[in-house]
């Protein structure tokens, strides 16, 4: 899960995050419209541009399947 990115952890722990787990052969990534969590919308969509942020500087896009849902208004 990637859903604390944004609010509870900083981008560049959320690549750090993401390296390791690349690095251990997690390659299944979840994510959401919403996130982070707690749902604000200062912080809607943060986690997935950070994701993002970490596919644009390691070039790792081919790497990684990523699920990502949509919930809508909340």
């Amino acid at each position: 899960g990637t859903m604390t990115w944004g609010q509870q952890n900083t981008e560049a722990e959320g690549h750090e995050q993401m390296d390791y787990a690349l690095d251990q052969g997690i390659n299944f990534f979840d994510t959401a419209e919403l996130y982070s969590i707690p749902p604000r919308p200062e912080t809607q969509g943060s986690t997935e541009r950070i994701i993002g942020s970490w596919f644009k500087a390691r070039g790792t896009r081919d790497k990684v399947i990523l699920a990502s849902k949509v919930v809508g208004r909340s």
